[in-house]
């Protein structure tokens, strides 16, 4: 019975033993490089430089065997393939796969650059940072190994980034926040009109709102001050700075709380600001209960604005408010509402346009009244067509006159 268990321990422990060895040559043994490094050259000699550029990586992976007798040539062979197809893939525009040919291809250097060019690129994508934090945390374990060793001033630049984008979004949004526009918004709200029947004030109306997104260059300041404080806090999740998220997340949770503020009670009279107030309660850091009462509470005050509104026949404005608070029956039943008393104002007009469109339904169905505008149009036609005769002909027996003067007088 113990020589049972020894044994089978004995089995285990050699099974895991060989699992570490597998796991540290993926290749397998020397035999599978030089098959590799074989179907390499076979393919650079059909011209498919790609496919021989990859098998001649696999070549250079660790073998079981104590070594691995094609690394040295693989790597060589594909060094020339990988410049070429980064250089390529560099001169149009793919930095992509020029990053992964000049790594494939142990240009190192180039490799480094060409993931630069795509990280400066894309400098508000957080993921593109961290995937270059991530890259040259690689080159640097690979550096204490005796390996390549990056260039300090680009290891530098990406640490550098999210403190820079901070700054960054934090600029943007201090000059995207203007009380100005937030009263001009205001103006818009309060000034729709009452009678949308009333084609004189709607066209006042929609020329003073033209005007207002004119002079702000029909920008959305508040959804541009939003999204800033929003990067501002993704930037400083992902800086690996205690201090430096800290005193972000600090100043987002106090700027988002005065525009909420300033949105609710001093700009209220714009339903579409209550709405901006919403998007920025997340930006406070609150737990989800306390989030969500922030929220109610706004689309409360919403709803009560509403309710004002419709009390004084700006119907139009209340719905806009109802659709904030959420309140979808009461804005749908003062829509249909609305509606019908449009229709009620129109149907006059409507009735006298009908009336007109039937007489004429009726005067060009008369076939006799059709032929006898057809002809009416034919005389017309002729009657011109005679009056262009008789002018050419006046305009000819001037010129002819003209000539035989200038005869007479021996011009």
């Amino acid at each position: 019975m113990n020589f049972r268990i020894s044994t089978a321990a004995l089995l285990l422990s050699t099974l895991a033993i060989c699992g570490r060895a597998l796991a540290d040559c993926p290749l397998g043994s020397a035999y599978d490089a030089g098959k590799a490094y074989e179907k390499g050259q076979a393919l650079e000699k059909q011209g498919k430089k790609q496919a021989a550029l990859q098998f001649y990586v696999q070549a250079q992976q660790p073998v079981c065997d104590d070594k691995n007798p094609y690394e040295a040539p693989a790597a060589k062979r594909g060094a020339p393939l990988g410049l070429e197809l980064g250089t390529a893939a560099e001169k149009a525009g793919d930095f992509q796969n020029a990053y992964g040919f000049y790594e494939e291809g142990g240009h190192f250097a180039l490799a480094d650059a060409a993931m630069m060019r795509m990280v400066r690129a894309d400098r508000d994508n957080t993921s593109s940072f961290m995937n270059a934090r991530t890259h040259f945390e690689e080159r640097a374990r690979r550096a204490r190994n005796g390996g390549y060793t990056p260039d300090p001033k680009l290891v530098a630049e990406v640490a550098a980034m999210p403190k820079q984008a901070i700054d960054r979004h934090s600029k943007a949004e201090v000059a995207a926040y203007n009380e100005q526009y937030l009263a001009d918004m205001v103006q818009i709200s309060q000034n729709q009109v009452v009678d949308i029947t009333d084609m004189a004030a709607t066209q006042r109306s929609a020329a003073a709102q033209c005007a207002i997104a004119q002079k702000w260059k029909y920008q959305d300041l508040m959804q541009v001050s939003q999204e800033s404080l929003d990067a501002m806090r993704r930037w400083a999740s992902v800086s690996n700075d205690a201090a430096l998220e800290k005193s972000t997340l600090a100043q987002v949770t106090q700027r988002a709380g005065h525009h909420i503020q300033a949105l609710t009670q001093r700009f209220s009279g714009a339903p579409g600001l209550l709405d901006k107030a919403i998007t920025f309660v997340p930006l406070l850091g609150l737990e989800s209960a306390q989030q969500e009462a922030r929220i109610a509470a706004i689309k409360a005050q919403a709803n009560r604005l509403g309710d004002e509104s419709n009390s004084k026949q700006r119907s139009l404005l209340a719905i806009q408010y109802y659709n904030v608070a959420g309140e979808q029956g009461k804005s749908d039943a003062l829509q249909a509402k609305v509606s019908q008393q449009t229709l009620q104002k129109l149907q006059p007009s409507i009735d006298q346009a009908q009336k007109q469109a039937e007489e004429l339904k009726k005067q060009y169905g008369d076939p006799a009244k059709v032929q006898a505008m057809r002809e009416q149009a034919e005389a017309a036609r002729k009657a011109m067509q005679q009056q262009q005769a008789q002018a050419n002909a006046k305009s000819a027996s001037n010129k002819k006159s003209a000539e035989q003067l200038e005869k007479e007088l021996g011009l």
